[in-house]
Parts: structure tokens; sequence; C-alpha cells
């Protein structure tokens, strides 16, 4: 039996269990340890990403499934009751802080779940001791709030692109962020209100329009951190960008939609990668990809920056 991840015991602890599948992820169960699937951390942010991927609405409990054993309709009804009375979050706001005072209704369970929830969620970010821990709860924290606080807004695509997210995103950027485009491709750099750089998109290396995120952005009120591979459009009409040295310049405006797809080895330090990503990382080490154990997302960053210099040079 694999040792349960730290997450899956807190929520356990909790009496807030999670729903098998996410369960059985984060745990590493065997099936989930593939080449194309990566590892079970993997799969786990794969599985958030339909939560993420969807409007926060403040009465339907879609993000609470998952969890095992959610008072559903209990938690609908004082979502609704929450709007009728101008609380614009509904169910959301009593796991959002500062939280609002809820009269009685009737049928309080899910009341008194959503407060245990709030207390544990609280607790956890206190009591994790893993990095990846904290950027997998960070994640779950926004879609059950809504309330991501870092990053610029970027409009959501709900429905699912033919783009995958296989594990393989990896080996492209990891020899951008080393200056290395091959031959045929190309990186286009995406930046925010403020000309900082937030997306680097790879074309013509492997399947195009994914993008990896190089500063936090929100999509649907979840911080999407540093580090996520993302599915990109753009608008049906663009301006044309800037050209760089390997690729374009486009301000994040041109982008009709952003789709999380998962969160990349990338996302954590190299010195808690193996831990995080397992699995994943040995065939990284096995596919000799470029220096995985010693690439961050700053190297990302440097190569956006030095595209920027090429436009102003």
């Amino acid at each position: 039996m694999p040792v349960p991840h730290e997450i899956t015991s807190a929520f356990s602890d909790a009496q807030l269990p999670l729903c098998r599948a996410l369960a059985e992820m984060l745990d590493e169960h065997f099936v989930h340890r593939t080449e194309r699937r990566g590892c079970g951390y993997t799969q786990a942010t794969r599985f958030l990403s339909d939560f993420v991927n969807r409007p926060r609405d403040p009465v339907d409990t879609h993000d609470l499934r998952m969890f095992a054993d959610w008072p559903m309709a209990a938690t609908e009804a004082l979502g609704q009751h929450l709007v009728d009375e101008q609380v614009a979050l509904g169910w959301r706001a009593l796991l959002a802080l500062p939280t609002v005072e809820v009269e009685p209704t009737g049928d309080d369970e899910g009341r008194h779940y959503l407060l245990r929830l709030r207390d544990a969620l609280q607790h956890f970010h206190a009591s994790l001791a893993l990095e990846e821990s904290h950027l997998f709860l960070a994640l779950l924290s926004d879609v059950l709030t809504g309330c991501g606080q870092d990053g610029a807004d970027l409009p959501g695509m709900i429905d699912k692109p033919k783009i995958g997210s296989c594990s393989q995103a990896e080996e492209y950027f990891l020899e951008i962020a080393h200056g290395r485009v091959r031959r045929g491709g190309s990186v286009n750099t995406i930046v925010g209100p403020a000309g900082q750089p937030i997306l680097l998109e790879k074309v013509g290396l492997g399947e195009a329009h994914s993008a990896i995120v190089i500063a936090p952005v929100r999509i649907f009120g979840v911080t999407v951190p540093p580090g996520s591979l993302c599915a990109l459009r753009y608008n049906d009409t663009v301006e044309p960008g800037q050209r760089a040295r390997h690729g374009w310049i486009f301000p994040a405006a041109t982008l009709h939609s952003v789709r999380f797809l998962r969160l990349t080895t990338l996302v954590v330090s190299p010195a808690a990668r193996r831990r995080a990503f397992s699995q994943q990382m040995e065939l990284q080490a096995r596919s000799n990809m470029f220096s995985p154990m010693t690439t961050t997302i700053e190297h990302l960053v440097q190569f956006a920056r030095g595209e920027l210099s090429a436009v102003s040079a």
C-alpha cells in the first residue's frame, strides 16, 4: 500500500475525505504512474483543471464533488438563500475570509460542513510541510472561494480544446529555458497590462498553442502559479505582434480564452521535484531531457526578457 499523501491524510483527519479518484492520484496509485500520465501528483492537477476552468457559481455545488461525502442539496439550498439575501458569493461566502454571518435556515447541514472546511483550510495553510502540498492547496482553495488574489486576469476557456496535456511538454520548455528552440519551431511571449511577460507559448514544438505560465495569472478567480501548463485561444482578429528573436510578442488582450491544463514539474523548486513528481522525474532523466533537475522558472523569465529586449533594441 502506498503511503498517503499529506494532503489526503489532512482532509481525512478533518473528516472531509477527498473523493476516491483524487485521493488515489495524490497517493500515487500505480495506474497513474505511466509514461503518458507522468505521476499521481500530475494527474491530480489535471483532475483539478475540470474545476478551475468553470465560472465560480454561487449556488451550484460542482466544485464540491472533489470531496467523497458532501451534503450537496443542503449546500445548494443555502447558496440560493444567500443569493436571495444579496450575498453575491452564495455558499462560497462561508469559506472566504472574513466570512459572512449566516442565520440558521432550517437545514443547517450545508453550513456546518462549510464552516468545518473553512477551519480546516486555515489550519492546512499553516500545518502542511511540503512545497507541492501548498501549491495544490492554494489551487483547491481558490476553486472553492473564487478569491485568488494574485495575477493578471485572463478570460477562461470552458470547453476542452484539442490540445492535450501529456507529460512531454516539459521537454520543449526545458530547452527553451536555455535558449534552445528547435528548427521549425518558435516561441511567442504574452505580456500583461504593464508589459510584463506572463506566458511563453511554443509553436511548432509538439502541440501548438500550449503555453507555460511564468508569472501568476487568474482564471475564473483562481490564481494559476508560474510553472502551470495552459492552452491558449486567440481572438479571431489579432493585431500583428512585435517580432522578437524567436517568435512574436503579443499583449494578453489578444487572447480569446485560456485554459489551465496541469502543473508542470517546473512549478516546484529543484530540491522538491523528485519527491513531488517521483515517476515523472525518473522518466525525464531516462529521456535525457535538458537539465530537468536544475532548470527553474527564472530561466524562462530571463528568456522572455531577452525576447522583449530584442524588440526594443
